[in-house]
């Protein structure tokens, strides 16, 4: 086979001495007239940093780069950042350091003209389910002051406009009517003063009036004494009764005042017009009330619009927009097994008293309907189904009395019976039972908009037509910014509101800018990817406008199709422009390409990195940089996988896919290749994947809660044994968790040291090799290696324990050795050190090798857990399941692997994937990395956009045949990526 590019870049490297970080000379260097305009670092030695001296210019788009496990975030993150927030904290007085993390120095001799320091890490967007895109980007804040300044209320129950004038706003009315109209001013009194019919009439009669309508027919005081009515009673007192002409107003200003004083918030008006016969009638408010309905909504504030605030969020809900409920698929373990044989999970412990009294029920239900025995769910009849999930009168099949009356009972049905379990349990045991059958759906109230139907009504217009507050959320970034474009603001507070709606249209433009225009800004900010959540603070960053600060970025372009990449480089120069330093810890070839300064770190992982291989322009860099070789390197797409013909004969397909915005469409995965799910940002890929097709396996597989997204029907899913996915979550959050425990391999190697002639001799189990249990760990810091020192008003610190020295083991544990090296030693070592020393273990050697030809060589097998990248967590996933000895078919789904990958590392990621596909199991990757995509068997694509342009399959077929598609946007990026 040829050599790939890291090989031979390695074995040139292996030929000459190993570059030195203090002799490397480089094409281009700084000038030392520029010292102010330089970071200047000195001797970093920040984890596996050897000594580092490097000089970073300020004003510039710096791109790191190099191996996984060769510095980057320890240069960028853990020695410039942390540098720079370590001295912004110290600049602080001690009353406000005591709120703040203390932080420790890096490890560095000296940083210069270091500015203040602001970093955009990858993490997700959390899991708070109020957090949402327009929360997160401080959208809602303005988007809740224009609609209490601007809204218009309207009659939720009608949908009517609602309206109110100011009493000058009435008379100006009034006035301008045609010249000879006939006025009758009115003031509606309201139903609890007209209760007393006599001392109204009395109260009136002193205040001068001598006439009202009662319940529409036009009355002196007198005469309505006498017909006063003994049930509902409409009273309006006649203020003035006059004719418009000019100098009429000063007179309709005072009949108004002593209107609105007698009804406080309306005045209600018979007009006749010169040439009319009838009159006509009018109702003017001071407030926003239906005249009609008697609906009323008071004076609005930015509060009424927060579903964290009682003013505004739905009663139902609280603000979620989410309910529980008992889904009955989540109730039934298998619909087509009978009924009294196990087709009803339900949500109590097995060989429990409730299981026993379902058959009964069930039998009781059976009886009713005239159904057998033996029968299914599925063959039940609507009402038989309705009686048993909701409820109803169930006849016992006892009788009673010499009639032999029946006896019937009230059933309340497994769902209603489930939901009060789970709402009602006071044991958390029992909770988490009931949760097993319990789904979520949008609030029956709020239909899932979060607010009170009050304030969903109030509404602004645009050229886009009448929307809500909740209604502009549901609306994509593209589409929000084209409706804000043409909003109608009211004339008097036009001043007022259009800097608001200025300041939206910027803060939405900025998140279109970094490749966001498809998602909608109600989305919840815990179902983003890692990359969307960064591109979302890097757009709140562009808003804030600071300039001469250091960004510190991780990989942005994670989750970007190469289509939508020329946006975000946009976005970088643009805050390199505004006078500040970018650096970015990337391996995107667009992005290293556009940059001006590359600082590349090698030449391996772990110890056998942190030497600085290049450090100038990205085009003057010397051959020493594997980068530098990598973007000259022309690439021929790779030759094509024969027996293409035959793979659709055993194929998973999804009919009618429209969750989200997929528009019913079916797709055809062939079983036992390697196909590349592909599309711009947002095109539909994770909902096709992850949110239809993976829980649709999970939950046939595995009897999972998750309810896969809209779609007809999936076939092909018997052909399929287990399904696996891969992703970038955590392996775990607990610092006691590492690589080894993971793996599987601390369990190998404990087993192994209680076989050693030292442990047998004393007794030792594999468990005396656990820090996690007693007896053979350090007990004064419980196996941790450190001990938590309370600080009282400043954060605990943590300090390494005195009576082991940090090892986690008592001393007699320590004394039993491997070829001279304790267990405490053993997780110190490198995965590469320990696949030498346990060279002879065959099974333990199996895994620790897959790790190292994965590229997770320079990993310590004791690193904790919570210190891991994404891309690692993945990585040591894929490691155990390569590990695994051979199944039957697995589906294995990965998302965006790539993710933290250097060019020469995802190689070695695709010769893992070919070996799950070559042992007969199907791999589905969604990616972006056109160098995946080139290598897969079978690519769909789907797009042509993001969002509501997304959503339909472009096009289907080998990389080759995608190539020469115009309109796939994939298609394009191979073609101009590779050598067709």
């Amino acid at each position: 086979m040829p050599q790939t590019l890291i090989e031979r870049v390695e074995g040139s490297r292996n030929e000459s001495s190993t570059p030195n970080v203090r002799t490397l000379s480089f094409k281009h260097q700084l000038r030392d007239g520029d010292a102010a305009w330089v970071i200047r670092i000195r001797g970093a030695r920040q984890h596996n940093l050897r000594n580092l001296d490097v000089d970073i210019p300020r004003g510039k788009l710096v791109v790191v780069t190099g191996p996984s496990g060769s510095g980057k975030s320890s240069l960028a993150f853990h020695t410039l950042f942390a540098e720079g927030q370590r001295r912004f904290v110290e600049s602080l007085s001690v009353y406000a350091r005591q709120f703040l993390d203390q932080l420790e120095k890096p490890e560095v001799d000296a940083i210069e003209n270091l500015s203040p320091a602001i970093a955009i890490e990858q993490r997700n967007g959390g899991l708070n389910p109020r957090s949402t895109v327009a929360t997160v980007t401080e959208l809602y804040d303005y988007l809740r002051v224009l609609w209490a300044a601007a809204g218009v209320p309207h009659d939720p129950e009608t949908g009517e406009r609602l309206e109110k004038m100011s009493a000058e706003d009435m008379v100006d009315a009034l006035s301008s009517e045609a010249t000879g109209t006939k006025v009758v001013l009115l003031a509606p009194v309201p139903d609890e003063d007209s209760v007393d019919g006599e001392r109204l009439l009395a109260d009136l009669r002193r205040q001068g009036f001598v006439r009202i309508r009662l319940n529409g027919e036009a009355l002196d005081l007198e005469e309505a004494a006498e017909a006063w009515p003994e049930g509902k009673r409409k009273v309006e007192v006649v203020i003035d009764r006059m004719v418009v002409r000019d100098g009429v107003a000063s007179r309709l200003a005072d009949s108004v005042e002593t209107a609105l004083r007698i009804c406080g918030s309306e005045a209600r008006v018979l007009l006749q017009a010169p040439d009319a016969d009838g009159w006509e009638e009018r109702s003017f408010q001071t407030s926003y009330r239906n005249p009609r309905t008697g609906y009323v909504v008071g004076e609005l504030s930015p509060r009424h619009f927060s579903f964290n605030s009682h003013l505004g969020a739905c009663p139902a809900c609280e603000g979620l927009g989410t309910e529980r409920f008992c889904d009955p698929q989540l109730l039934l373990g298998d619909p087509e097994l009978p009924l009294v044989k196990g087709a009803v999970r339900g949500w109590w412990k097995p060989g429990a008293m409730r299981g026993k009294k379902l058959v009964n029920e069930v039998e009781a239900i059976l009886r009713m309907h005239g159904l057998a025995d033996d029968c299914r769910f599925s063959e039940l009849s609507d009402e038989a189904r309705e009686l048993l999930l909701f409820g109803g009168d169930l006849d016992t099949g006892w009788r009673i009395g010499a009639e032999k009356k029946k006896q019937v009972k009230k059933f309340p049905g497994l769902c209603v019976e489930a939901e009060k379990q789970w709402r009602e349990a006071r044991s958390e045991a029992v909770k988490r039972r009931a949760s097993r059958v319990m789904g979520e759906r949008p609030c029956h109230v709020c239909a899932g908009q979060r607010l009170k139907k009050e304030m969903l009504a109030v509404r602004l217009a645009a050229r886009g037509g009448w929307l809500g507050i909740q209604d502009f959320c549901a609306l994509a970034v593209d589409e929000a910014l084209d409706w804000l474009q043409g909003v109608e603001l009211p004339p008097e507070r036009r001043d007022v509101c259009q800097p608001l709606v200025d300041e939206l249209g910027k803060r939405i433009r900025f998140l279109r800018d970094v490749g966001l225009g498809y998602l909608g800004l109600g989305r919840a900010s815990g179902t983003l990817s890692g990359g969307e959540a960064q591109r979302i603070r890097l757009a709140t960053q562009l808003g804030s406008g600071l300039t001469g600060v250091l960004y510190v970025l991780d990989e942005p372009s994670i989750g970007l199709h190469p289509a939508d990449t020329d946006r975000l480089v946009a976005v970088l120069e643009r805050l390199r422009d505004a006078g500040n330093t970018v650096v970015v810890v990337e391996h995107d070839e667009a992005i290293i390409r556009a940059a001006d300064w590359l600082v590349e770190l090698g030449p391996g992982a772990g110890k056998q990195g942190g030497l600085l291989l290049a450090n100038g322009p990205p085009t003057e860099v010397g051959d020493d940089s594997p980068t530098a070789l990598w973007l000259k390197e022309s690439r021929d797409l790779p030759a094509e996988r024969g027996g293409a013909s035959d793979w659709f004969a055993r194929a998973l397909t999804i009919r009618g896919a429209r969750s989200h915005n997929l528009r019913g469409v079916d797709v055809s995965i062939p079983l036992g290749t390697f196909t590349c799910l592909t599309g711009p940002s947002g095109s539909g890929k994770s909902t096709l994947a992850n949110g239809i097709l993976m829980r649709a396996l999970r939950r046939s597989l595995l009897g999972s809660i998750d309810q896969p997204g809209e779609h007809d029907a999936i076939e092909g899913m018997d052909q399929i044994d287990k399904a696996i996915v891969v992703d970038q979550s955590p392996i775990g959050r607990s610092p006691r968790s590492n690589p080894a425990t993971f793996t599987g391999a601390f369990d190998l190697i404990r087993a192994l040291f209680a076989k050693l002639p030292l442990s047998r001799q004393r007794g030792y189990g594999a468990g005396r090799f656990s820090f996690n249990t007693r007896g053979g760990r350090c007990e004064r810091c419980e196996g941790a290696g450190r001990i938590r020192v309370e600080m009282h008003f400043l954060p605990d610190a943590w300090v390494e324990c005195q009576a082991c020295q940090g090892k986690r083991f008592n001393r007699e544990t320590l004394e039993v050795a491997f070829k001279g090296m304790s267990i405490a030693e053993v997780l110190e070592m490198s995965v590469s050190e320990a696949r030498s020393l346990f060279a002879a273990v065959p099974k333990l050697s199996r895994l620790l090798e897959i790790l190292d030809e994965l590229g997770l060589g320079y990993l310590a097998l004791g690193q904790q857990a919570n210190t891991l990248s994404g891309g690692e967590a993945q990585r040591l996933k894929l490691a155990v399941e390569l590990a695994k000895p051979a199944a039957t078919h697995t589906f294995y789904f990965f998302d965006e692997p790539t993710t933290g990958l250097h060019f020469g590392d995802v190689e070695r990621l695709l010769q893992a994937l070919f070996k799950l596909r070559d042992a007969g199991h199907t791999v589905l990757v969604v990616e972006h990395h056109l160098d995946v995509i080139g290598a897969a068997d079978h690519v769909v694509d789907l797009g042509p956009g993001g969002g509501r342009e997304g959503g339909q399959v472009v096009a289907c077929g080998s990389p080759r045949e995608i190539s020469r598609i115009p309109g796939s946007a994939t298609g394009r990026a191979l073609k101009a990526h590779f050598v067709v």
